[in-house]
C-alpha cells in the first residue's frame, strides 16, 4: 500500500497527436505535433525522480494511421518508466495493441480495456470509443465495460483505486465541452464510479487539451493538458466552440497517492 514516504508516483500525458507527416500542423497550433512530443518525453525524463508508470490517456496519433505507430513507438519507448496505454477517438485500438502494447491476435481487443495494480493501488483503464452521434468527436463507455466497472466499483476491494477513460465525462459549464466532446453515456459512469468513491483517488482523462480538475460527488475528474496544443475552456456561454489557447505551455501531471491523499503537480514545459 503507499504509503506518505513511498507515495505511488505516476505520470499523467494526453493528446500527444503524433503524425506521420513530421511537418503536419494546423493553423493554430504554434509547432507540430511531433516537436510537442519530444519536448514531452525530454521533461518527464528530466524529472528528479523515476515514476513507477506513465499513463497516456489517449489521442497517441493523429489520425488513426497504423503506420504511425512504429514511429511512435521509438519515440515514447525512450521514456524511462513504464507506459500504459488508452485509446483516444483519433486512435486506432487494434495497432496501440499490437505496436505499442505488444498484444498478438489473440489477445487483441476491439474495445481495448484492462487493469493492473502498482503498490496495491488498482489502475483501471476504459475504452471510451462507443458508438456516438457522428457529428460530434464524442463517445460512449459500452454496456460490456460498464457492467465490468461496476463489479470493480461495487466491490469489498480495499486497494486504493485509479480510473482512467479518454473522453471527458461530466457537465462543467464550458458549452463546447458538454454538448460536443463529452461522453454520451457519462452520467451512468459516473453513477458507477461513485459507489467506490470512499477509495477512488480520482478518475484521469485527455480529450480536452487544458489541465482541468472537477469535483462532483466527491469524485475528482483530471484532464491532461497536451503536449501540441491547448483550448480555451472558460465557462462562460460564449465558449461554444474549441478556441485555441496560444498563451498557455503544453504539460503533463505528475500524480502521488498515498494513504490519506492524491496530490497532484501541473507540469509545464516551453518549446524551444
Amino acid at each position: 500500500m503507499p504509503t506518505t514516504d513511498n507515495p505511488l508516483r505516476f505520470i499523467h500525458i494526453s493528446d500527444t497527436h503524433i503524425n506521420p507527416d513530421t511537418n503536419y500542423t494546423l493553423d493554430y497550433a504554434q509547432y507540430t505535433p511531433l516537436i510537442g512530443a519530444q519536448a514531452l518525453v525530454k521533461a518527464v525524463n528530466d524529472l528528479p525522480f523515476m515514476p513507477d508508470f506513465i499513463l497516456h490517456t489517449g489521442d497517441v496519433a493523429y489520425d488513426p494511421v497504423p503506420e504511425v505507430y512504429p514511429e511512435i513507438k521509438t519515440l515514447l519507448e525512450t521514456l524511462k518508466a513504464p507506459i500504459h496505454y488508452l485509446v483516444g477517438n483519433h486512435d486506432d485500438a487494434k495497432a496501440i495493441q499490437r505496436v505499442l502494447m505488444g498484444r498478438n491476435a489473440e489477445t487483441i481487443q476491439d474495445y481495448l480495456y484492462y487493469d493492473f495494480e502498482v503498490k496495491e493501488v488498482h489502475v483501471v483503464c476504459l475504452d471510451s470509443n462507443g458508438a456516438h452521434n457522428p457529428q460530434y468527436p464524442s463517445g460512449t463507455v459500452t454496456d460490456e465495460q460498464l457492467i465490468w466497472l461496476n463489479d470493480i466499483c461495487r466491490s469489498d476491494d480495499e486497494r486504493p483505486l485509479v480510473i482512467a477513460v479518454h473522453h471527458n465525462i461530466i457537465p462543467t459549464g464550458v458549452p463546447w465541452l458538454d454538448t460536443w466532446m463529452r461522453m454520451e453515456n457519462g452520467e451512468a459512469f459516473h453513477d458507477i464510479v461513485s459507489q467506490a468513491r470512499a477509495r477512488l483517488c480520482g478518475v484521469f482523462f485527455g480529450h480536452i487539451h487544458q489541465n482541468i480538475t472537477t469535483l462532483r460527488d466527491g469524485v475528482m475528474y483530471v484532464a491532461a493538458s497536451s503536449s501540441w496544443c491547448q483550448f480555451y475552456s472558460y465557462p462562460i456561454p460564449e465558449n461554444t466552440r474549441h478556441s485555441p489557447d496560444i498563451i498557455t505551455n503544453p504539460g503533463f501531471n505528475v500524480v502521488s497517492i498515498s494513504e490519506q491523499t492524491t496530490f497532484i503537480r501541473r507540469h509545464t514545459f516551453a518549446i524551444k
